[in-house]
């Protein structure tokens, strides 16, 4: 990302192709928020789940089942897996969510950068989109 200022393109129209693209490009926020999701609740549930505590080797079929480890869970078990949670590793999976989208929107801009057949202004705006600009304000 360069972030030069973003060309202004007046009378900038998209082909289909283009406009499929940016529907895409579009998509990624829901990914993002939907993958925010997953973690915070994959996360709340391996804590206050019991999931991350092994069973005694001793445990029956029934004490081995996911069922019985979430509802027998207890304030120490609760405690012990808020404590081992690598809390480095939660913080670090949401900034790579981002950065996985930034690079998808950079690759999908970049493809329609080389596409043939496509009117200079669509390339210029593909093209920042894929370098990167900064909006002037």
């Amino acid at each position: 990302m360069n972030n030069k200022p973003c060309p202004v393109l007046v009378g900038l129209t998209f082909d289909d192709e283009s406009k499929e693209a940016l529907e895409a490009i579009n998509e990624m926020n829901s990914v993002i928020e939907n993958g925010w999701i997953a973690i915070a609740l994959g996360h709340l549930a391996i804590i206050f789940g019991g999931l991350a505590v092994k069973s005694p080797a001793s445990a029956g079929p029934v004490e081995n089942t996911l069922g019985f480890q979430l509802i027998s869970n207890d304030v120490t078990t609760t405690s012990w897996s808020i404590y081992q949670t690598n809390w480095e590793y939660f913080f670090k999976s949401f900034g790579a969510l981002e950065r996985h989208a930034k690079n998808q929107i950079s690759t999908i801009a970049g493809l329609q950068m080389l596409r043939g057949k496509i009117s200079p202004k669509e390339r210029q705006f593909w093209k920042a989109v894929h370098y990167g600009c900064k909006v002037a304000q």
